[in-house]
């Protein structure tokens, strides 16, 4: 690998969120993990911008990745985290836009 640069990309740990009562929690602490609404926040931003529509990230909104299918499962907990969470999903910073 001489003169080569390899990238080692993973998640170092992993967070499972649970229903405690009316709310999320971590199933266990995880030393400096963000507070579960912002995490919430954070993971639910992620589904409009893989959506492959004209709004996300896809080919048929702003082509900066390939297509994604997602799940309809992951649609479904999406749809229902928005009724309690609403306009709480992390919108894409604009500073960060190429256009």
């Amino acid at each position: 690998m001489s003169g080569e640069t390899l990238v080692i990309n993973y998640a170092s740990y992993k967070a499972t969120v649970i229903a405690a009562g009316d709310t999320l929690t971590y199933s266990s602490r995880i030393h400096g993990m963000w507070e579960i609404e912002r995490y919430v926040q954070l993971l639910m931003g992620e589904i409009p911008r893989l959506t492959d529509d004209a709004d996300g990230y896809g080919p048929r909104g702003k082509n900066f990745i390939a297509h994604v299918d997602i799940p309809d499962e992951v649609k479904s907990a999406f749809e229902e985290l928005k009724m309690v969470y609403g306009e709480q999903v992390s919108a894409a910073n604009p500073l960060y836009a190429t256009h």
